[in-house]
């Protein structure tokens, strides 16, 4: 029960961490688009290589999110 308890937390965490990231990388892709005044070629790539690396890190929260909900189905199908 404490294990199905902790796995459903993290499960929901990490997808919460996952979707969080990738609002943000949508701020940081918007400061890409826009144009505004002032904004180099150089910020533009670090507005975009951080878009990316957000991008990545939601995708692995997402997975790990995925893979925490399997665990946890299979501990459940295990208890019946």
């Amino acid at each position: 029960m404490d294990k199905a308890k902790s796995l459903f937390g993290k499960m929901n965490d990490y997808k919460r961490f996952g979707f969080s990231l990738i609002a943000l990388s949508t701020f940081l892709y918007l400061g890409v688009v826009m144009p505004i005044a002032g904004k180099t070629v150089m910020k533009a790539y670090i507005l975009m290589g951080g878009t990316l690396i957000l991008l990545l890190i939601a995708t692995i929260f997402l997975f790990i999110s995925i893979r925490c909900k399997k665990l946890l189905l299979e501990l459940e199908e295990g208890k019946e």
